[in-house]
């Protein structure tokens, strides 16, 4: 009971993250705006630092939300592009969005930039635009954590089933062998009960044989005696 209580736990956290995206277990969605390089060049870009995420899962949410987008996507590496992708906030515009998944020691990242036709989206320039894309991103990190938090927690499902199979079994072995001792306990018993009564046996057999062999002897002499 106790397990499936800490499962459930688990289960209701990962729903709490759903709706609360900015932190994760006490790992932040970090949201950040850097310089990144593209195909294209260096740009500014907003960028997203997913706590938790594998790279296939990374991929899969990140080719989800690009699609949402509109337009064509494209990828070529690590890199993503949406060829003339439309969103509601760029209104009756058209836009190319770029994605770039970035790798480093202890942490994934995701930079996303916008080129609006002939430049590229900036908070000071575009700071609506620019919110409405920095809200999507940590949106799509935060949901990116959680199924990847999500399909660790179906793992360990397994794991935990397969750890308590193999508990039972145990028990099992260990309850078939305590039984195994009490029926040895009990041919002891009944072997050292045996022992004893074969003991008395034995000492009366060898009193029969010393009578048997005074007799023997006795009559042994009284046939010498005999002329």
């Amino acid at each position: 009971m106790r397990k499936n209580h800490v499962f459930k736990s688990v289960l209701l956290l990962v729903g709490f993250v759903a709706v609360f995206p900015g932190s994760f277990w006490g790992q932040e969605v970090v949201m950040s705006d850097e310089s990144i390089q593209f195909s294209g060049g260096f740009h500014d870009a907003v960028v997203t630092t997913i706590p938790f995420a594998n790279r296939e899962t990374i991929e899969k949410q990140l080719k989800s939300e690009l699609k949402s987008w509109g337009g064509k996507l494209v990828i070529t590496g690590d890199e993503y592009k949406v060829v003339q992708g439309q969103l509601k906030i760029f209104g009756e515009n058209h836009f190319d969005g770029y994605a770039k998944i970035i790798e480093t020691a202890g942490e994934t990242k995701v930079a996303f930039v916008i080129d609006l036709g002939g430049r590229y989206m900036t908070s000071t320039e575009d700071p609506v635009e620019y919110k409405a894309i920095r809200e999507r991103a940590q949106n799509f990190s935060a949901k990116t954590a959680t199924v990847s938090i999500g399909a660790d927690v179906d793992s360990d499902k397994k794991v935990l089933r397969s750890l308590e199979k193999e508990e039972k079994r145990l028990e099992k072995s260990i309850e078939g062998s305590n039984r195994d001792i009490e029926n040895y306990q009990k041919k002891i018993k009944q072997a050292e009960k045996d022992i004893e009564t074969k003991k008395t046996a034995l000492s009366a057999k060898q009193e029969e044989i010393r009578t048997q062999n005074q007799q023997l002897s006795e009559r042994k002499k009284t046939a010498k005696k005999i002329k």
